[in-house]
């Protein structure tokens, strides 16, 4: 009975709105629901956008089949982020036995298989969780045996909290404690920022660098649309702070300002209004209010007339 608050069959006839499934409360291990879960919103929202980053699902082959990358999260690497899944593959025996030496096993076949890429992240789902696997020990044990990888944990299971957003809280703080400020990026231009909560949906990671390179400013880190392992490891040296999405990202720009001292500012980059104030908040925050009239000017030259097309239509 506790399952069916959940999930709903729908019988010949029967109208859907009259069966919603209950969606912010807590889901039992296993049940299978119709909303994303916490593992979900860390995984498939934020650390999977990565284009660099081997994703290490440790669970059952279906976790990491359900956070395949079925979002529109491009890169300009090939996507290499959307073509590949990597898990655990844990079984039954493994849920009675335990899944460390399987975890291990994993990520030594994964970093085999891909010479090329040294970073990794290593994630925790309802099963591992449930069985106290402890996955931060295994971690060390790979990364000392071969030198030159770095690794992060994620460790929330899909029960740990009621929706997705839990995701978005434990890997924005585990990420600010573990790893930024371990790199240091070069520095290319006096103004420096980082984009915050900002996920390449259909590409407008790539609009956004776009105008950035123009008013001359360097974007030390993208989180996490387009982005690299590394490039958020140094995210410590933006003088400043643009958030897009703050319901998944607002916590670790919050943590950059406690700690560093980088102010923050929230933008909307989608839409003619939006993203001229936008701009023009950037702009303003630099001194350099003239770059950023100069990139609205030439966007609105090139749009506007195209946008009254539909305007008079529609």
């Amino acid at each position: 009975p506790e399952r069916e608050k959940h999930i709903y069959i729908k019988e010949k006839g029967e109208d859907t709105t009259q069966f919603l499934p209950s969606a912010h409360v807590e889901t039992i291990p296993g049940s299978l629901s119709e909303r994303g879960c916490s593992y979900c919103g860390a995984k498939l929202v934020i650390g999977g956008v990565l284009k660099d980053t081997i994703q290490l699902i440790h669970g059952p082959v279906g976790c990491a089949y359900d956070t395949w990358h079925t979002k529109r999260y491009p890169s300009d690497n090939g996507n290499f982020q959307l073509k590949y899944v990597w898990s655990s593959d844990m079984k039954e025996q493994h849920v009675v036995f335990g899944g460390e030496k399987l975890l291990k096993k994993a990520m030594l076949e994964a970093f085999a298989e891909f010479p090329d890429i040294k970073r990794m992240m290593v994630y925790t789902t309802c099963s591992t969780a449930l069985i106290g696997d402890d996955i931060k020990p295994v971690v060390k044990e790979v990364e000392k045996e071969l030198g030159d990888v770095d690794i992060f944990t994620v460790e929330c299971p899909g029960f740990a909290g009621v929706s997705q957003s839990k995701g978005h809280h434990v890997f924005n703080m585990g990420w600010m404690t573990d790893k930024v400020g371990t790199y240091e990026p070069e520095i290319t231009s006096p103004y420096t920022i980082n984009v915050i909560g900002d996920y390449n949906i259909q590409g407008d990671t790539f609009v956004m660098e776009k105008y950035m390179e123009k008013m001359g400013i360097q974007i030390i880190a993208h989180f996490t649309g387009n982005g690299t392992y590394d490039s958020l490891r140094g995210m410590h040296r933006a003088q400043l702070n643009v958030t897009n999405c703050a319901r998944s990202a607002g916590y670790i720009a919050n943590e950059l300002k406690k700690k560093y001292g980088i102010p923050r500012i929230d933008v909307d980059t989608w839409g003619f209004d939006y993203a001229k104030e936008g701009l023009r908040k950037i702009g303003a925050f630099f001194g350099i209010e003239d770059r950023a009239e100069a990139v609205i000017a030439e966007e609105v030259a090139k749009y506007e007339s195209k946008l009254e097309w539909y305007k008079e239509r529609l």
